[in-house]
């Protein structure tokens, strides 16, 4: 049985997917929560730790070696724009501190795609400049910077393409159109021929454990490495659902949005080996799962 695992934002829409994984393999896990704990599963503990507050952060800092930071603002469409995201920086990185002074030996944290420069030439990999556009991505990539002083090579910082997934905010792109497939209305893509890579969460849970598992460190891009155009995406999701009917695809994005946000993964492969997920399965699982 592997060390112990504290996790932050235990049932979250990351969060629960790496719980799962966790407890599938059979890791011990002391899983944080505001509100409310998660189901009672064999291994896990769960600690109620409001991470905002430095009694929250004390709770958890000294609770095992290595931890998965899952935690953070993420009310959609007011997360990327939220001057909470300040708070939760401040917070992310007292919790560090005190996680390295009470022993901590390895920190995984999550970043984002949005911390990259859009417009730069050249593939989507940890080479990239760091230009984030959104109050979001500014925090995450001034986050990632005081994590790397702070933990030197204890960090692992990884950076989230785009997910789906059980427990996913109804409003975003694979669940409406999913909810507007199955409610028999029509399932309109707007911005159709943008190239992006989605991954499902499980798929994601895998890649984080499997980094904490192993001796890397630094930044790692994620995703499913089979990047498809939106309409592609939206086109599965029909023939899955039998409605290939509904499916309304135009082409006209917003002139800041990139034609193609795909990660190369080449530095993931290196330590995990040639890991991928065929979107056609991943969203025939989500599907199938109701």
């Amino acid at each position: 049985m592997s060390d112990p695992v504290v996790l932050t934002g235990g049932t979250g829409f990351v969060g629960r997917a790496v719980l799962a994984d966790l407890v599938a393999r059979g890791v011990l896990v002391v899983a944080s929560f505001t509100h409310a704990p998660g189901p009672d599963l064999p291994g896990v503990t769960w600690v109620q730790a409001d991470i905002l507050t430095e009694k929250g952060r004390a709770v958890l800092a000294e609770k095992a070696a290595r931890m998965i930071h899952c935690a953070w603002e993420v009310e959609h469409g007011a997360f990327w724009t939220s001057p909470a995201n300040a708070l939760w920086r401040a917070a992310s990185v007292d919790l560090a501190a005190r996680f390295l002074a009470a022993g901590g030996q390895r920190l995984l944290a999550l970043g984002t795609c949005a911390e990259y420069d859009t417009a730069a030439p050249g593939p989507w990999d940890e080479t990239r400049a760091l230009a984030p556009a959104t109050i979001y991505g500014q925090h995450k990539a001034g986050l990632f910077c005081d994590l790397t002083d702070l933990l030197g090579e204890r960090l692992i910082w990884a950076r989230l393409f785009h997910l789906y997934g059980p427990g996913e905010d109804a409003r975003r792109l694979i669940p409406s159109l999913l909810s507007a497939l199955r409610a028999g209305r029509p399932a309109e893509v707007r911005a159709s021929g943008l190239i992006r890579d989605f991954c499902s969460t499980p798929h994601l849970a895998r890649c984080l454990v499997g980094l904490l598992e192993h001796s890397a460190q630094g930044a790692f891009d994620i995703g499913c490495g089979q990047p498809r155009s939106l309409g592609d995406l939206a086109s599965l999701l029909a023939d899955l659902t039998g409605r290939p009917d509904l499916l309304r695809l135009s082409h006209t994005p917003g002139p800041a949005d990139p034609a193609v946000m795909a990660p190369a993964l080449t530095r993931l492969r290196a330590v995990l080996g040639p890991v991928s997920e065929d979107p056609a399965q991943g969203l025939a699982r989500l599907v199938a799962a109701g």
